[in-house]
């Protein structure tokens, strides 16, 4: 009956789009579309039966949520915005609690943070392999926090003991870890780590993918104006920028650009609520950008951070 449902709006939307292009052409249809993707509504429609407890994914990935105060590592697989929790693992060792700011503060940071590889460690004392994370991430450095060296390891090889924090990694019984080994594809996995556990709101997803197609037009349409209405007052860029001195390269870069086509395309989109301890709400966004103007081409992947102010998301980070 679903099933039935589904394809008869399909049916129903094609009939309207081809409608639109007999009576007033392609460009009518362009338009129509691209409001689509603008509205919120729209996007709640298509959400409506979704999981998105993690966030907003375009492509399969897996969540490996850590809980640091419950010493829970949870492992879920998330395919087509649908959430299957796949194996936990508890007796967690990881570091004091409160987010991490210095080297040496022996804490597990709190944020999102990428894999980015699985190493032998050399000495014995981690176990038998370690995932690397990406701490500290490009919002942990405008934060100005520091330190290095992050992993999800094991425990001494020998058996021997170990104290029982951390210095802020996440350690794993060496059967556990091997098992997460197994079960995940690294490369596309995802580490929260929490201790007061920040979850996605659907409609907050719907608002900020409308968002980002709005954003999107002003951006091809080089409307500085309306550009920067998407920007919080606290903007900070990975470049340096504050937010003046952002929009003023921008207003350089419009007025290059004003009389050039230029077209913008995001895919592979992921909207993940951003574990914090500052009690915002804040989510990151990453996709991949195709930028296509007459004397001008790049693409590549993006990340930007969302914060919430009343009730509208702003770009603080890009």
């Amino acid at each position: 009956m679903k099933f039935l449902t589904l394809l008869l709006s399909i049916n129903f939307l094609f009939a309207g789009v081809v409608d639109i292009y007999r009576f007033e052409g392609i460009k009518k249809v362009q338009e129509k579309l691209e409001a689509m993707l603008q509205s919120k509504y729209y996007w709640e429609t298509r959400l409506k039966n979704k999981s998105l407890k993690f966030g907003y994914f375009e492509t399969p990935r897996f969540i490996l949520f850590c809980n640091k105060r419950n010493k829970v590592l949870s492992v879920y697989n998330v395919k087509d915005n649908r959430i299957r929790r796949i194996m936990s693992f508890n007796s967690l060792i990881v570091g004091k609690l409160g987010d991490k700011f210095q080297r040496g503060d022996l804490r597990t940071p709190i944020g999102d943070y990428k894999l980015i590889d699985k190493i032998k460690p050399k000495d014995t004392f981690y176990g038998p392999l370690a995932f690397v994370t990406s701490y500290p991430n490009t919002f942990d450095k405008l934060q100005h926090k520091n330190g290095y060296g992050i992993w999800i390891h094991g425990r001494p090889i020998d058996g021997s003991k170990r104290p029982p924090q951390s210095k802020g990694c996440i350690v794993l019984k060496n059967s556990n870890l091997l098992t997460l080994s197994k079960i995940i594809n690294y490369k596309k996995a995802e580490l929260l780590i929490s201790e007061q556990p920040l979850y996605a709101k659907k409609e907050d997803i719907a608002q900020i993918l409308a968002m980002l197609y709005q954003w999107r037009a002003a951006w091809r349409e080089s409307n500085l104006y309306k550009y920067s209405k998407f920007y919080d007052k606290d903007f900070k860029s990975s470049k340096g920028y504050n937010l003046e001195s952002f929009l003023n390269y921008k207003r350089r870069v419009f007025n290059m650009r004003k009389n050039e086509n230029v077209e913008i395309f995001f895919s592979d989109i992921s909207i993940i609520p951003y574990q914090n301890s500052l009690n915002k709400i804040i989510y990151k966004v990453k996709f991949y950008e195709k930028y296509l103007a007459d004397t001008f081409k790049w693409e590549g992947n993006k990340e930007i951070y969302l914060i919430k102010r009343d009730k509208n998301f702003k770009i603080f980070i890009e």
